[in-house]
């Protein structure tokens, strides 16, 4: 069998939602053939189109691309989330179901040995400051 490369993985702004089951299915095939081969891959935001908190675990959708995530994290690969503007509610639940480990926005990691800054992107929004009073107050 030939030698799969791994890699670090980033993934960010996939938006999956029940109402467009392309992009999941993508989603799940990326897992499937590339992610489970990855040193680690990293969430950074958005991974659903909304999240109001963890009791969304209940839905079918999201519970199912949960049990995906876990699938790929029991396989050995780190995963790691980090919030965006349409899921910063994620937390501990999803976590624990998925697999994830969860990252403060921005987080510094080493990357092969460069200082890397993880972030969402949307604190640099600054022209929307409505925007940025909200995020101040719900984070």
């Amino acid at each position: 069998m030939p030698q799969v490369a791994s890699a670090t993985l980033f993934l960010s702004d996939l938006h999956l939602t029940p109402e467009r089951p392309g992009p999941a299915e993508s989603f799940r095939r990326f897992l499937d053939q590339k992610a489970i081969h990855a040193e680690a891959l990293y969430l950074l935001g958005d991974l659903f189109e909304a999240w109001v908190g963890d009791d969304d675990l209940t839905l079918p959708f999201h519970a199912e691309i949960a049990a995906d995530l876990k699938r790929v994290s029991k396989g050995g690969v780190p995963l790691y989330f980090l919030p965006g503007n349409r899921d910063f509610l994620v937390g501990s639940d999803l976590a624990r179901t998925a697999g994830l480990t969860l990252l403060e926005d921005p987080t510094r990691i080493d990357l092969y040995g460069t200082a890397t800054l993880l972030a969402h992107g949307d604190a640099w929004c600054t022209d929307d400051a409505q925007y940025q009073i909200f995020r101040a107050q719900t984070r």
